[in-house]
């Protein structure tokens, strides 16, 4: 996987999916740090992949800033 944001979206059952956020530093060496939430699906919840990658890079962006804050305090 490339330096970068990359979302990707797993079924997990009729009412969730799977949104595995991972961001990466370096194309290579060094590491990446994954997210895993389930959501519900867009069956369930009448949202498009678009508003879905939407809310999950919002989500992923407030996980990154807390825990910036989080080593460098």
């Amino acid at each position: 996987m490339n330096k970068g944001f990359h979302i990707v979206f797993q079924s997990l059952d009729a009412d969730h999916v799977l949104a595995r956020i991972v961001w990466r530093e370096q194309d290579t060496g060094g590491g990446a740090l994954t997210l895993e939430i389930p959501v519900r699906s867009p069956a369930s919840a009448p949202k498009t992949n678009a508003e879905l990658q939407a809310d999950a890079r919002a989500l992923a962006v407030r996980f990154a800033r807390a825990f910036a804050d989080t080593i460098e305090g």
